[in-house]
Order: C-alpha cells, then structure tokens, then sequence
C-alpha cells in the first residue's frame, strides 16, 4: 500500500507511464537480442551479449531518472553530474556481466540475479546523485525488499529465455524484466523519505531537472537506435535463414533424386552384372565341354599320325604320305596345346585350377624350358642366353606349372622378335622373393597396349593376329598361374625396343639353399 500511494500522491503520473513504456520496451529489446546470443556462434554470441547488455542498462537508467523527474517530493531537486554518470556505466557494464553469465552458465537464472543487483546497484547510485534541501532518510526494510524483488524477477527473466520455447519465451522474459526493474525503483521510492531543511544548500556544479531531462532523452533516443538495429539484424539474419533453408531443401531434393537415380543404376549394373557372370560361366561351360569333346577324336589323330609316321605296320609306299603324317601330328600337338590352356582357363575360372606343391629346383626349370625351344630359336637365327647363379633359392611350386609359364613367356619372346635377335633370361633372389625375368629385342607393346596383352584371347592388333598366329591365351595364362602361385606377371615394353616379362614369386614361397642344408644335418 505504501509502494501505490508513493506512485499516486508523489509522482507525475504522465511520466510514471513513460518511464514504463521506456522500460518494456527497453526489456524487450534486450531480453530478444539474449536470446540470440544463445543459438550462434561465440563471436557472434559476444556481439548480441554486449548489444543486450547495453540495451538493459540504457533502458534501467533511463526508466530511474524518468521516473525521477515525475517525483514530486515538494522541494526543488538537482543532480551531481559525476554519480549520475557513474550509475548509467554501472548499469551498462552489471548488466553485460549479468547477461553473458546467463549466455553460458545453466541455470541462467543465476546470470539473472548479477543483473537484478545491477539494477540495485544502479538505483541506489543514482539516488545518491541527489541534490535536496533536505536530509534523505531510508527505510532498510523497503530498500531490502526492493533488491530482492529486482532480483528475483530479473533471475526469472533470464531462466524464461534460455528454458521456455515457442511465443512466449520472449514475452514472459521481457515482462519478468520489466517487473523486476519497476518493482525495485518504486519499492526503493517507498523507502524514501526527505526531511526539509532551509539551512542546507544544494552542492555547486550540479544540473537540474531540465539538463535531466535531455540526458534522459538522449539516452532513450540510444534505446530506440540500439532496438531498431538489432531488430534489423535479426530480421536480415531470418531472411538468411530462410534462404539457406531453401537451398538446403533443394539440396536435399537434388540429392534424394541423385540417390533415386544412383539405386535404379545400381539396380541395372546388378541386373547386367548378373547376367555377364551367367553368360561368363555358360561360356566357361561351353568351353570346357567342348575341349573335352575335341580332345578325344584329337588323340586318335595323334596317336594314328604317329603310328603313321613311324610307319610301325610297313612302308607307306610313298614319302608325301609320310611328310603329310608329320604335318598332322604337328597340328594336332598345337590344337592339343590350345585345348589344354582353354581347359587350364575354365578351371581357374570354375574355382577348380589345384596345385600340386613341390621344391622346384629353378635353374633346372630354365635349362629344360629352354631346350624346348631351341630348335625354334635356331629357325629363326635367336640366340639364346642365360644370367642365373646355379645355387638359386628353390621354390615351393607347381613343377609343371612353372614350366608351363617358362614356356608360355619364352615362346612369346621367340615368336615376336625378328631373325637374328636375341632373347634373355635372368633369375635372382633370396629371402625377400624370387623375380624370373625373360627379355627380347623384338616388336615390343605399346603401353597402352598391355593390359589388352593380359587380357584372355587378347589380340593387340589385327595384323599382327594374322601375322603371328595365337589364341593370345600365354600371357593372360601365365599371369593366372602366377596369381595362384600369390605372385605378379609385370610387363614392360616399347615398340621396337623389345618386351621385358617378369614372374615375381612371393618371400613365403622361397626356400634358401643354407636352410636346406642346415635342415638336412639337424
């Protein structure tokens, strides 16, 4: 009751209006920059913390000499400029404090409290800034109660912004604030009283109400300035929202038609994928069924070329029929070769290609290998040459296996260099692995040519198939036979600068000749 009679007996009601008008809207700014702080990022954060801050303490200071120029205390007052200056800093600085502890501490009530004791802090400087005939006596009951109840409801404030969602997150901050600023001045007005005395005189230097009054305008004028601006920030910052929440959702919409496109693709790719393994493996099938069948008549045609030949049952009676014989059971023994690489390919290929593991002495493997190819060799003028120590390492191998890999990379090197070139073949290696290496001086590979060369009846070029005859299965085959062994077949090439082809077998597959020997006397 004392609070409502000091509003209506001892204040200009006009102004009393007004200095709660300053004061909403002074708490609504602030409170709505705050809650910015909270959803940006840290600089940003200390960008709005100072704005509200700022804001707070312009809007509490104002609403204090506004409602110090509606009291009318019946005697004429005046205003120290030192401590009026003092109280509208403390007001500021208190409050940024205040709102920056409730921008980063939970609760942020507690952030709240640092502010209801600026506004304290605040009122009673200010009020220490007056100039009266007179002597100021306080009632502590009302100025304790005035502290705490400015506490209290600026505590309440800052928890509403950081805790309740949706509308009224803003609305109950602001009107919290608004309560706890109105409620400490006019409840530390109550506690007011001033005993007149003619005899006292008003300090020199102080400003009246007047000076006040265009202080308090100023002020107010920032409040509008400060509001305005944050309000346009924000606004430029929900219009960026916006936008960006449209790029984002066309973003999305692009992405979900990539994934839709990238599944009926994938889709498609497993559809064809299955379909070229069920035409891979019916061609597989198809193969192996048909070298078995070609393989039976074929040994009849061996065998009786053969016999034939050696003219085991009598004379033929003329030498064309037994040169003739000769020529069948050559082309039957390179159909048979054919027969037995398509056959080799179809096992690999069914998961089926076994091998049958033993210490393969590789010096032996190259000299017989070698003599294999000899008579063509010496048809075609290539000399033949060798760069391996006989002690090499032995190796945990298919025997014939190898050899088949010999054979293959050496009769390429003999097949495609010219008369009088020269093929080489080097071996080395130790703990580390073991590298064969076959080397020619014939019409060499394009680069770019190599893994068409690798590939399974892979003819580089058309004239060259029909130059030099071949399925292109000795590569392609050798390389699989290495891949088994968990070796590589690496190629390297230029045309007209010759072929270098290494087999790389593996550590794990190396056996030392020293452990060998230890081995054999423990």
């Amino acid at each position: 009751m004392t609070v409502y009679t000091c509003i209506i007996v001892e204040h200009d009601l006009r102004l009393v209006a007004l200095a709660a008008f300053i004061c909403m809207f002074a708490s609504f700014s602030a409170l709505n920059l705050l809650i910015h702080a909270g959803q940006d990022t840290a600089w940003r954060r200390t960008l709005w913390v100072l704005g509200a801050g700022t804001v707070a303490g312009c809007g509490i200071w104002a609403t204090h000499f506004i409602a110090m120029l509606a009291f009318r205390p019946g005697m004429q007052l005046s205003y120290d400029p030192g401590t009026t200056v003092l109280s509208f800093f403390v007001a500021i600085v208190f409050s940024t404090i205040g709102f920056a502890l409730a921008a980063r501490l939970k609760p942020a009530g507690i952030g709240g409290a640092v502010v209801g004791l600026a506004i304290g802090a605040m009122h009673y400087i200010g009020m220490s800034a007056v100039n009266a005939q007179g002597y100021i006596i306080w009632d502590r009951s009302f100025v304790a109660a005035s502290i705490i109840l400015g506490t209290i409801f600026a505590a309440a404030a800052t928890q509403a912004a950081f805790s309740l969602k949706g509308v009224w997150r803003v609305h109950a901050a602001w009107i919290l604030l608004t309560l706890g600023i109105c409620s400490l001045h006019f409840t530390g007005m109550a506690a007011l009283s001033i005993a007149g005395d003619p005899t006292i005189k008003t300090t020199a230097g102080a400003f009246d109400s007047f000076i006040l009054a265009i202080a308090v305008a100023a002020v107010s004028l920032l409040i509008v300035i400060l509001a305005y601006a944050g309000i346009a920030m924000d606004r430029h910052l929900s219009q960026r929202a916006v936008q960006e929440a449209k790029r984002l959702r066309a973003y999305v919409t692009e992405l979900e038609a990539t994934k839709q496109r990238l599944e009926t693709t994938s889709s498609e790719l497993l559809v064809a994928l299955k379909t070229a393994s069920a035409a891979d493996q019916a061609k597989s099938q198809f193969l192996a069924t048909m070298s078995h069948e070609l393989r039976t008549p074929l040994n009849a045609i061996l065998g009786f070329s053969e016999i034939m030949k050696a003219e085991t049952f009598g004379p033929l009676g003329n030498s064309h029929y037994k040169e003739y014989a000769g020529d069948i059971f050559r082309s039957g023994m390179h159909l048979l070769s054919l027969i037995n690489d398509i056959l080799d390919f179809t096992r690999a290929d069914a998961g089926e290609l076994e091998l049958s593991e033993e210490e393969v002495d590789v010096a032996d493997a190259i000299t017989d290998t070698l003599r294999m190819i000899e008579a063509q060799a010496a048809a075609q003028r290539i000399s033949l040459s060798t760069k391996f120590d006989r002690t090499l390492p032995r190796l945990l191998a298919d025997h014939r296996r190898l050899r088949q890999v010999l054979l293959n990379l050496l009769s390429n090197a003999v097949k495609f260099t010219p008369d009088g070139g020269s093929v080489t073949v080097e071996a080395f290696g130790g703990p580390a692995g073991l590298t064969i290496r076959v080397t020619d001086t014939g019409i060499g590979i394009a680069p770019e040519d190599i893994p068409v060369a690798l590939e399974r009846f892979g003819q580089i070029d058309s004239d060259l198939a029909r130059k030099y005859e071949g399925t292109g299965l000795g590569l392609p085959l050798s390389k699989c036979l290495m891949e088994h062994h968990g070796g590589t077949l690496e190629i390297e090439s230029e045309p007209g600068r010759g072929t270098r082809v290494s087999a790389k077998f593996p550590a794990e597959r190396v056996i030392p000749r020293a452990d060998r020997a230890a081995g054999a006397f423990s």
